[in-house]
């Protein structure tokens, strides 16, 4: 038995089975045959303006992209606009590290806020620059870098960091900014190449050659090596000190395309976006590897802006509209743009890819090493019109034809058969000399003439259909018809004439007469049924149904082709779609079906063809052309995503609220109860294959049907709490992360909370009202004496609180008479011990000017010095500081906050300022002052007009009593 890995196991595998089967080279390639999936999204779908000039993506995956009619915010399924200020156009947007949106626009830039419930609001950051900057003028760019988020004018760097903002000011205007491998640039034409390192700017001085052109971009390949493309000298290469020419083919062609933008991609490539000519994704040799303009699927020539997303894939801004390519993808499509219309068939013969279409044969060069892009499929002559088949045998190419037969080589066809409907060709097992080609009435036998393929005879006795075709071992022919069954047909020795024809439908195990499919894997052959699979018993002359291959095609629906690889894996198409069973080291399968799943929908129906080169090189047709899977081209299917619930509509209340990722307590009241919910999965490959599936919790039982739609209507919920949960697949069948949204319902007034214990009060007062009413007299005597009692009890009870209060009163007033006595006291006490002082010192005075009369009346001078120690002692006992110091110390007793006061509303006054303060506010005289004070009366009388002055204080205010109140 063959065993069949279970499809989860890919995941784990797949990324084994490439390493085992190709070089690490083939890694994050992009493609050069066929063009990559894009898709366009033109204005009439996103509904703003034309030109998009700059793009970004968030943490949570959503697209951002900035518009002449606002911020564009993209999920995948759904365009919504923001009109972030009264400025319009938005210009530049950028997400920093951790997940903040910044935008800039005509003179105003700042943050776009979308944690808020009621929804994305802008908040300028204008207030944050210097008042003398006006007007900021069109911020260009903006870049996350480690010296903060800057926003470039053409007259201002702005450096946002910790809630403030630097200001780089340009000598003449800055054409560009550019920020790569962690460096900052900024160019100004005519001046320089500038670089800002450790907050300084610098100028580059390597750079000096380009100073008269302008700079459109910087990018790099590697750490130490810089591209810098320019407006009308193409591109250079700096490295290893030296600015030189990088000259290669993407330099030449986007110097006729004029150079506009560039970005760099995963696995060292690069898009450089052009004014006249589209996008070219070049390698790190400059080799063109793919060009996408107007004519490959473009819908703009004119490319304004790039972004390279997440998943590696490729948007570009355009001058009016915005498109995605799908660069991290293994398939590629080879359709209208280069003039190939539905494909029935293909193969590489002799070096030339042929394509067989239902508009003829096409061909051009081919090599498995080299895909030259600039050369063009050319139609056969004489093969216009539908081709069937492509064979090769005994080295040659047979063209199966509505016309016949044909036999090509290179770009010529010569018709070898004119009997029409040449499906398909079988050299005889038995005679290699003959081969027997199935059309539409039967078959025709080709005999191998000098070497090449010739027509012999039409046979006769068989006129079915035979599109379906293939001879067993025993020289049988077996043909499959899509609504009459299985026949197997016998030629004569002349092969000339059908001797046996057998029908097998029903009646011979098959599950049904039609749509029956012939099929081989090597030398051996099988029917698809509607049932699975068939195979002949000869010795029962009977169909059964096969367990191992049923095993080996374990899926829904009917297998439509299958073929093998040199390798020994199978390859096949089903109605499920398009997979391959890749034969393991231990001759096992390993089921590989997630990187077709695209194709599911675009195959030709009834039609379906597969053709495999190499691994590198596979061909499926499709309805607009042939796809080519290249495995080489890895793309991480298994890539988380989540879902989002983005905002939930409330009709009746005309409002919405967007959800954040902050827990919300959202209730809304059972009256006319309806919400539509809005969610989506950010994942941009296949959106349209993208489903949703829903659960209401207290409400559902089971999740929802996947749907497309990416919204959900709920009306008149009953009251709960309620949690709606969202979850999404996309086209790999890989399920996103969930999302949901906690709400509760409040009930109807009359089935509320409150409503209820109304109920119950209700029932409970029935129920006692009759015991009540019995007792309603002795209740009403009872109620009356307790009423009596209570009002007694509350007037002792006031009474008792007046008294307390009346007490407490009476408390305090003691308690301040108290206080104010010993305050009266300590003043008298203070006013009596400064007139002793000044008594005191009057009597001191006195005694000193006598003795100093005495002393100049006497001559002895022994009387005399005793007299002059004598009034030291005096002087002594009139020290102003002794008693400036028992003075402060008995009024600050009395008054101990008032020098206090005093310094803190008139910290200018000096120690003797205060202690004069003091004397007035006792009301002393300005003589008691002057001989306190040991001064005469005028000076007293100029220290209070001083004091005045210090204090501003007019003349008007009376001195005592303004410092009473201080």
């Amino acid at each position: 038995m063959i065993e069949i890995r279970p499809i989860e196991t890919v995941l784990k595998k797949i990324f084994l089975i490439i390493l085992l089967v190709f070089s690490l080279s083939g890694f994050c390639q992009v493609k050069r045959i066929g063009t990559p999936n894009i898709l366009n999204y033109p204005k009439s779908v996103y509904k703003a303006g034309t030109q998009n000039w700059n793009i970004a993506q968030d943490l949570n995956g959503f697209m951002y992209f900035a518009n002449n009619d606002g911020l564009l915010r993209f999920d995948g399924l759904t365009w919504e606009l923001f009109r972030v200020s009264n400025t319009p156009p938005v210009r530049s947007v950028c997400v920093d590290k951790s997940g903040t949106i910044y935008v800039g626009m005509d003179n105003d830039f700042g943050i776009f806020d979308t944690e808020e419930p009621g929804g994305p609001v802008f908040k300028s950051l204008r207030d944050k620059i210097p008042e003398d900057i006006e007007e900021t003028d069109i911020i260009w760019k903006i870049y996350d870098t480690q010296y903060g988020i800057v926003f470039q004018t053409p007259q201002y760097i702005f450096i946002y960091r910790d809630e403030k903002i630097q200001v780089i000011r340009p000598k003449k205007a800055f054409s560009y900014s550019f920020y790569v491998n962690n460096r900052l640039f900024f160019h100004e034409p005519d001046v320089g190449l500038f670089e800002l390192i450790n907050g300084f700017v610098n100028k580059v001085p390597w750079a000096d050659e380009l100073v008269d052109t302008e700079i459109l971009s910087i990018v790099s390949f590697y750490e130490n090596q810089l591209l810098i493309g320019t407006a009308h000298k193409g591109w250079f290469e700096y490295k290893r000190g030296k600015l030189e020419i990088w000259d290669t083919p993407a330099n030449r062609q986007i110097e006729k395309d004029i150079l506009f933008n560039a970005v760099k991609l995963q696995g060292n490539n690069l898009a450089i976006g052009s004014i006249l000519n589209g996008v070219i994704v070049v390698n790190s040799d400059g080799m063109i590897l793919q060009h996408l303009n107007r004519s490959k699927g473009l819908q703009n020539n004119t490319v304004l802006s790039l972004y390279n997303d997440h998943s590696g894939n490729l948007w570009l801004g355009l001058d009016n509209g915005v498109d995605f390519v799908e660069l991290n993808s293994p398939l590629s499509y080879i359709s209208g743009a280069e003039g190939i219309s539905t494909g029935y068939c293909s193969v590489v013969y002799k070096n030339t890819l042929y394509l067989g279409t239902n508009q003829g044969l096409f061909a051009r060069p081919f090599s498995i090493n080299a895909y030259n892009e600039n050369q063009k499929f050319s139609l056969v002559p004489g093969t216009e019109g539908q081709v069937w088949s492509l064979n090769v045998i005994e080295g040659q190419l047979i063209c199966g034809h509505h016309l016949g037969a044909f036999i090509i080589d290179g770009y010529k066809a010569k018709r070898i058969s004119y009997e029409a409907g040449g499906w398909t060709f079988r050299r005889l097992v038995n005679d290699k000399q003959y081969m027997i080609g199935g059309d539409y009435t039967g078959f025709s036998v080709y005999k191998l003439v000098g070497g090449e393929w010739q027509f012999q005879d039409k046979v006769k006795g068989f006129s079915e259909s035979s599109r379906f075709l293939t001879q067993d071992k025993d020289g049988n022919f077996w043909v499959s018809h899509g609504s009459k069954g299985i026949f197997r047909v016998r030629l004569n020795e002349l092969k000339d004439s059908a001797v046996d024809v057998k029908r097998y439908g029903v009646g011979e195990g098959l599950p049904s007469d039609d749509m029956n499919i012939l099929l081989s894997i090597g030398d051996s052959w099988f029917i698809s049924t509607i049932d699975g699979i068939y195979t002949y018993d000869a010795g029962s002359d009977r169909f059964v149904r096969d367990v191992e291959l049923n095993e080996m095609f374990d899926f829904e629906g009917r297998l439509k082709f299958v073929t093998v690889d040199n390798q020994g894996s199978i390859w096949y198409i089903a109605e499920s779609g398009v997979g391959v069973l890749y034969k393991n080291e231990d001759q096992s399968y390993t089921s590989i079906v997630t990187p077709f799943k695209q194709l599911t929908n675009s195959l030709v129906r009834e039609w379906e063809f597969l053709y495999v080169l190499d691994n590198d090189n596979v061909f499926i047709a499709t309805e607009s052309g042939f796809a080519h899977y290249s495995s080489r081209v890895v793309t991480s299917i298994d890539i988380p995503f989540k879902s989002y619930i983005t905002k939930v509509e409330i009709p009746y209340q005309d409002t919405a609220i967007y959800v954040t990722g902050e827990a919300q307590r959202n209730e809304f009241p059972f009256k006319r109860n309806a919400f539509r919910f809005h969610f989506a999965a950010p994942f941009y490959q296949n959106p349209e294959q993208l489903e949703f599936s829903y659960f209401l919790e207290n409400y559902s039982e089971d999740w929802s049907m996947w749907s497309g739609d990416n919204y959900r209507d709920l009306t008149n919920l009953p009251e709960n709490e309620y949690v709606f949960r969202v979850k999404a697949r996309n086209s790999f069948d890989q399920l996103s992360a969930k999302a949901e949204f906690s709400f509760i319902i409040k009930p109807p007034w009359y089935r509320s909370r409150y409503a209820f214990y109304f109920y119950v009060l209700v029932v409970f007062l029935f129920g006692i009202g009759i015991a009540w009413f019995i007792q309603l007299r002795f209740n009403k005597t009872k109620q009356k004496e307790r009423k009596k009692h209570q009002k007694e009890l509350r007037k002792k009870e006031q009474e008792f609180q007046k008294q307390a209060i009346l007490a407490d009163k009476e408390i305090i007033r003691l308690k301040n008479e108290k206080l104010e006595a010993e305050k009266l006291s300590l003043d008298k006490e203070l006013a009596n011990q400064t007139l002793n002082i000044v008594n005191k010192n009057k009597f001191l005075m006195k005694v000193n000017q006598e003795l100093r009369k005495i002393g100049e009346e006497t001559n002895d001078s022994s009387v005399k010095s005793k007299m002059v120690i004598l009034k030291k002692r005096i002087d002594k006992e009139i020290d102003d500081q002794q008693q400036n110091k028992i003075f402060e110390s008995y009024f600050e007793e009395v008054h101990a906050d008032f020098f206090q006061r005093l310094n803190k509303k008139f910290p200018q006054l000096s120690p003797k300022d205060l202690r004069l303060c003091a004397y007035i506010r006792m009301n002393m005289s300005t003589k008691e002052i002057a001989t306190l004070s040991n001064i005469t009366d005028r000076g007293a009388e100029i220290s209070r007009y001083r004091l005045r002055k210090k204090m501003g204080i007019s003349r008007e205010i009376n001195l005592s009593t303004f410092l009473l109140n201080v």
